[in-house]
């Protein structure tokens, strides 16, 4: 790579003959060690680990280079290539260019969107009211290991919402025999070096290593051809997806043993890192008590005292400073600490480090998360103000990575931050708290890192009510019920979607319906179907989402059109529209990057924009703020048609049931259930003679 830029060396810790830095770093403290170099030896160093040269990153500045997805590509390595034995392909191990592996991530995409999260919630408020009941019915003077209890949660609850298994962790004195095995094949591949003649060495550890794969293999073997033989009792999960799911670009559908893989990988990353979230989230409010009492206080707020009514999914929505605590709690001690990168070609990052194509380079998370540029002077102290929306808006994207990056980043995140809202909101609803040895944090590294031996003690609050109604919020109030319908007036209204995971198609096709009820013509088609024919004759609604900051798959062709046209030429002049902007501002820096990029060239080629873009943010209650968007827009349309639609506001619809009281009849579910009816009783007879 001929360049004229000065170049200087890596920094890099001395080594000893033959074996370089591999004993630079503590085996069983791997990331801790080498934050503790990344304090030493700056932003960015190496290591030689027996002649293989490793970048080590940890600057936001460096970051950026390397989350650039052109110039860098994660790579598997270490400890996550040696799960390949029971997650092969999947989607946390698997190379970017697998194949399987775009399959499975076009697949499961919809089965994470902001829509499938409700289907989720009452499976995971199932899970975490059995924690609940444990944590009630302890003594006050028994001791609960947090970790523990977490890992039992999580994994239940990725059990129950992916593939409709009970592990039934509560009701058990040990773990199930697949979690034992799994925690042990976790902990063999993560304290595993990659030394010459290391297997031979550790051959009875190999040994139970494949034993534990075999049987874990195994059991979801079993569990996928149960399904295939007797279906699911209508609860769709992630194991539907991915038997009944057919890649969007191929066609093709995943095989049984990538089914077996993807499921391994859940139940190893949705249990690890949310159950060390959670740990480490606790651990953090008993040690700052002016958090934990706000933190109450918002649950007090939001859920109410009564612990009869569950949440619900607009309540878990809000819960703001909860959401502040575990993202807080996720940038001191991320439970996924480091991301393994590599160039396509020889890069040049920070204008003057060379690195060459291949090379292994890792993120290191934790310490990425303490830069002082970016965290402030003191950046190891816990505070949950670090996000806030306007302190996540002003931040660069790449200095806050729990998540991992782009493409590969986590595909369960909006599940994983659910959970965890919920979770912690349910405990603090309920419980006092207490820190009963004074805890000092200490960390247990396995594939991912969770506070070792963290015990505490809690008890029922006070104020807690039973049999109360609570909080209690009507299912139906959000839902978009059309008034009676205006005369068609036949003004054209053309609804384009871009969307993945269906989300955006769904709000489209309720604005379609809601425009028909308006009088309007409405046609409706993804947005690719329209490069180049926008019409000109009444408006066009625009219901697009970003992925990564990238289109819709059924968006793409359309966005290129868009970036290609003259803007001199004013080529869409006299095309109206309107945009409904479909994102989650937890992707702060990519938030809504695509309906503005949109908005920006209509309106740049001389189109004219009738009514201000709509940004629906799926961090909140996004169903309540699309449909009162929905609810104002047929009187803002009409007036840019010179139409009179507000009566439709005033319209008083048919009913559309009767009711009549009838006289009270208790009825018999069980006896239901089998089709069972009622007979009146004529009269009663002995069939044994008393007297014989």
């Amino acid at each position: 790579m001929a360049t004229s830029i000065a170049l200087e060396p890596i920094p890099k810790p001395p080594g000893n003959p033959l074996i370089g830095n591999v004993l630079t770093v503590d085996a069983n403290k791997q990331i801790q060690s080498l934050m503790e170099v990344a304090e030493e030896y700056g932003p960015i160093f190496q290591l030689d680990m027996m002649g293989t040269n490793i970048v080590i990153v940890s600057g936001a500045d460096l970051a950026a280079e390397i989350c650039d997805e052109k110039r860098f590509d994660k790579t598997v390595r270490g400890p996550l290539k040696r799960l390949r034995s029971i997650a092969g392909d999947g989607l946390f191990t698997g190379d970017t260019d697998d194949p399987n592996w775009a399959k499975a991530h076009n697949i499961l995409l919809p089965s994470f969107s902001q829509k499938a999260m409700g289907s989720y919630l009452p499976m995971m408020i199932d899970i975490a009211s059995q924690l609940m009941l444990k944590w009630e019915r302890m003594n006050s003077d028994d001791m609960i290991d947090v970790p523990k209890d977490m890992i039992r949660l999580t994994l239940d609850t990725i059990g129950v919402c992916g593939f409709g298994y009970r592990f039934n962790s509560f009701y058990r004195e040990d773990f199930h025999p697949f979690i034992e095995a799994l925690n042990r094949t976790l902990d063999i591949t993560q304290k595993m070096r990659g030394l010459p003649g290391e297997k031979l060495m550790k051959r009875q550890q190999m040994d139970m290593l494949a034993k534990d794969a075999r049987y874990m293999n195994n059991l979801v073997d079993e569990i996928i051809a149960e399904r295939r033989n007797t279906g699911n009792d209508g609860n769709e999960d992630l194991l539907d997806f991915m038997l009944s799911g057919r890649d969007a670009r191929t066609g093709e559908r995943l095989s049984d043993e990538n089914i077996r893989y993807q499921i391994n990988t859940f139940l190893i990353a949705g249990h690890e890192t949310t159950s060390g979230l959670l740990s480490f989230s606790i651990y953090y409010l008993l040690k700052n008590r002016d958090v934990l009492r706000r933190a109450y206080a918002e649950v007090d707020e939001v859920l109410g005292r009564s612990i009869d009514a569950m949440p619900t999914l607009s309540q878990v929505g809000r819960l703001s400073y909860i959401r502040s605590i575990l993202f807080e709690a996720l940038r001191l001690w991320p439970t996924a600490p480091a991301l393994g990168l590599a160039p396509y070609e020889d890069e040049i990052i920070g204008g003057k480090y060379l690195i060459p194509q291949g090379t292994f380079t890792t993120l290191l998370i934790p310490a990425l998360h303490r830069d002082s540029s970016i965290w402030g002077d003191d950046p190891s102290s816990f505070d949950p103000e670090h996000f806030t929306p306007e302190a996540e808006a002003a931040r660069p994207a790449a200095s806050y990575k729990p998540f991992g990056n782009g493409q590969r980043a986590c595909i369960g995140r909006q599940f994983a931050i659910q959970e965890a809202i919920l979770v912690l909101g349910m405990i603090l609803q309920r419980f006092e708290l207490f820190d009963h040895r004074e805890y000092q944090l200490d960390i247990k590294e396995t594939l991912s890192i969770k506070p070792d031996q963290f015990t505490i003690k809690a008890r029922m609050r006070d104020d807690v009510e039973r049999g109360g109604a609570g909080v209690v919020e009507d299912a139906t109030a959000n839902s978009a019920v059309p008034a009676a319908p205006i005369a068609s007036h036949g003004t054209p209204m053309l609804v384009l979607f871009g969307s993945n995971l269906g989300s955006s198609e769904s709000f489209a096709r309720e604005l379609a319906q809601k425009c028909e009820f308006g009088g309007f013509d409405v046609t409706m088609s993804d947005m690719d179907s329209y490069v180049g024919k926008l019409p000109t004759e009444g408006a066009v609604a625009i219901a697009c989402a970003s992925y990564n900051g990238m289109p819709p798959d059924n968006a793409a062709k359309f966005v290129d059109w868009l970036d290609a046209l003259d803007p001199t030429s004013s080529s869409l002049k006299g095309v109206s529209y309107y945009i409904l902007g479909c994102g989650n501002s937890d992707w702060a820096a990519t938030f809504q990057d695509v309906p503005r990029r949109i908005d920006a060239k209509l309106e740049t080629n001389g189109a004219l924009s009738i009514i201000p873009t709509e940004e629906l943010d799926a961090r909140g209650d996004v169903d309540s703020q699309f449909h009162n968007w929905l609810d104002c827009l047929l009187p803002k349309v009409g007036r840019a048609f010179e139409l009179d639609l507000d009566a439709e506001a005033n319209a008083v619809a048919e009913p559309l049931y009767s009711v009549a009281i009838t006289e009270s009849v208790t009825a018999n579910q069980v006896a239901d259930q089998f089709g069972a009816r009622d007979l009146e009783v004529v009269s009663v007879s002995e069939l044994k003679n008393p007297n014989a």
